[in-house]
């Protein structure tokens, strides 16, 4: 439960699909009745095997990290659309081990309330309709794909009506398909190739097939269904755009939603609830067999939405296109969300980063730990119609965005949707639209624009840290010191009250570690030495590893007295207490010089070198005591 309201989660991929898009149109309207709100985590892609970019399908399976188990009340897996079973099946098993009732849609998952269409008996209607209520007896089939579980079984009821029928199964007057144009076009050419007989229909396990099927009959001169009778299946959104209609079986999605909500209220409420939900298809006669009624599509209003859509697309892909040009070439965030803030495709959409997204530590392509979201969120920008907000605030990712109350339709699905930059996540986008085709469709193009914006950022960030960082001790390199010590050192030159304290350290006996216990332990003592000196440094001054055991603390500070004394009495501290509990057989020790002085003309580099100068009288004097020891 969330904000007083029960939530049901819904994993379904490609929400701008037009079939993804009416079921969970159809589901939300059931949930709200009932009194819940939808929560989809959605991807823009299926994860299957045409995919041609893995590096993005990882990115966006990133989203199931997002879902948030200690709010949920239940779920629903479109796992038959999502092609990665195993990414269905980790989200199921970690719903059903919190006691999470979920139910699946097609393909079963471990634990799960499947609910199911039965294909099998509607398309056994469709095959008899053709062979015995046609009396048809030249009937060829397009199967899908060899060896798929639904295409097969539509394959194996075409053999059983035919041999009922006393027909003789012909391999000839089969082909695969794929459940796609191309194949299916290649399968009709040599159905028809001169010389062959012309078959009466042509059975195909799916609408796509079929309206591919019609195509290639009036390619060659045919007609459908004067000269061949052609059958689908699925009932699909494109269908109703077809001429001629085809017969076909159709989903009752409506009684699927009503069953998948009462299943999930019955569980939740302690009712006894089935494993297995089965829903009947039903067959619908229409023009590409010659029965049932000629419907007439209303040309205008396919059309003018159509033409609508087509508008939209093109203004948004020219929108989309002007930001990319702009943040392909730009470091700073402010000036994409000044850009975005613009444009209504990201109203109503919250961008919520990590935390470190803009601030690698790992390098341009790596994540910076196993965990896929931080716990502290940035919420980087809020479109809204009457108030773009611009502000950066930090969040904990419990709340899923600030001021969820204030800006959040529970009535509509939330849509969430992961921002990565390659197979690198970098936040989530929290989306909150009245529900239309039309404005889902860009779901994709504005993940594309944040996660390219964003990840070019990071990228620059990225880089610009390879040059100016020390990878070993995360202190800064020389580069960096001078970049940021320079404009400080003049501003203070400019300053009466300013003072400017240079601390030069090098680690004693490093070559005795290395030589004894190997480079790995004397990089370790190299580490635990810039620790202190961070720690040391509470005046924001700039830490730099020079190189090797060399190290440099350089700032602006308030006052000289005990300045020297309080740094060096807090290194010390910190080295004292992990040579204490390190348990290594070494000790970490360092000398230190310090400088304080006020600007008086003197370079940077002059100071480094009255401090380094101190630095040699101290590892001298220290030397002389180690000895007297030893004795």
């Amino acid at each position: 439960m969330f904000n007083g309201k029960k939530i049901i989660a819904v994993c379904i991929p490609r929400v701008f699909d037009p079939a993804s898009f009416e079921y969970l149109q159809l589901l939300n309207s059931r949930a709200v009745n009932s009194g819940y709100t939808l929560f989809a985590y959605q991807s823009n892609t299926d994860f299957g095997v045409y995919t041609t970019n893995r590096r993005n399908d990882v990115g966006e399976s990133y989203i199931f990290d997002l879902i948030d188990y200690d709010i949920i009340d239940g779920m629903v897996i479109f796992s038959e659309l999502i092609k990665d079973k195993e990414l269905s099946q980790k989200a199921a098993a970690a719903a059903v081990g919190r006691g999470i009732p979920v139910v699946t849609v097609e393909y079963p998952l471990d634990g799960c309330i499947n609910a199911r269409y039965d294909y099998s008996d509607c398309f056994e209607k469709i095959v008899r309709h053709v062979i015995v209520d046609h009396g048809l007896t030249k009937v060829n089939f397009i199967a899908g794909i060899e060896g798929n579980t639904f295409s097969e079984e539509r394959h194996d009821v075409y053999k059983k009506v035919l041999a009922e029928q006393g027909i003789p199964y012909d391999p000839e007057r089969v082909g695969y398909g794929q459940f796609w144009d191309m194949p299916t076009r290649e399968v009709m050419e040599k159905f028809l190739a001169d010389g062959k007989e012309l078959p009466e229909a042509i059975i195909c396990s799916n609408d796509v097939m079929a309206m591919t099927a019609c195509k290639v009959i009036s390619e060659h001169g045919y007609s459908v269904p004067r000269d061949i009778i052609v059958t689908g299946f699925d009932g699909i959104y494109d269908e109703r755009f077809h001429t001629p209609r085809l017969t076909t079986c159709c989903n009752n999605r409506h009684e699927m939603v009503e069953r998948i909500v009462s299943a999930i209220d019955d569980s939740i409420n302690g009712r006894e609830v089935s494993k297995e939900i089965v829903i009947d298809f039903e067959m619908v006669l229409s023009q590409s067999c010659g029965c049932g009624e000629n419907a007439v599509a209303d040309s205008y209003s396919i059309l003018t939405e159509m033409n609508h859509r087509l508008n939209k697309y093109q203004y948004s892909t020219g929108a989309m296109s002007n930001h990319m040009s702009l943040i392909s070439s730009v470091k700073d965030p402010a000036l994409i969300i000044d850009s975005l803030s613009k444009d209504e495709d990201f109203f109503e959409t919250c961008c919520c980063l990590n935390s470190d997204a803009l601030s690698p530590k790992s390098g341009i392509v790596d994540m910076d730990s196993d965990v896929p979201f931080t716990d502290e969120m940035l919420m980087i920008f809020r479109g809204h119609y009457t108030d773009p907000s611009k502000e950066v605030v930090r969040f904990s990712r419990k709340m899923i965005m600030p001021e969820f109350d204030k800006y959040i339709n529970m009535d509509v699905p939330i849509i969430f949707t992961v921002i990565h930059y390659f197979d690198i996540p970098l936040g989530y986008l929290c989306i909150n639209r009245d529900m239309s085709l039309l404005s889902y469709e860009r779901i994709p193009q504005v993940a594309d624009v944040y996660g390219n914006g964003f990840g070019n950022v990071r990228m620059y960030t990225a880089m610009e840290r390879l040059y100016t960082y020390d990878p070993l001790t995360e202190l800064y390199n020389r580069r960096g010191f001078y970049q940021l010590i320079v404009p400080k050192f003049e501003k203070a030159l400019k300053s009466k009250n300013k003072i400017i304290a240079i601390v030069s350290a090098d680690l004693d006996g490093l070559k005795g570690i290395n030589d004894t216990y190997g480079h790995y332990e004397g990089d370790n003592a190299i580490k635990v030495a810039a620790d202190a000196l961070k720690c040391a440094a509470v005046n924001d001054e700039i830490c730099a590893r020079f190189g090797g055991d060399e190290f440099v603390v350089a700032g602006v500070i308030g006052k000289e007295e005990g300045y020297a004394e309080g740094f060096k009495k807090r290194v010390k501290a910190y080295i004292d207490e992990y040579n204490k509990t390190s348990g290594k057989p070494y000790t970490v020790a360092a000398s230190i010089g310090i400088t304080c002085t006020v600007p008086d003309g003197s370079t940077v580099d002059d100071l480094i070198k009255a401090s380094d100068d101190l630095m040699y009288a101290d590892k001298a004097t220290r030397k002389i005591v180690r000895s007297r020891a030893r004795y």
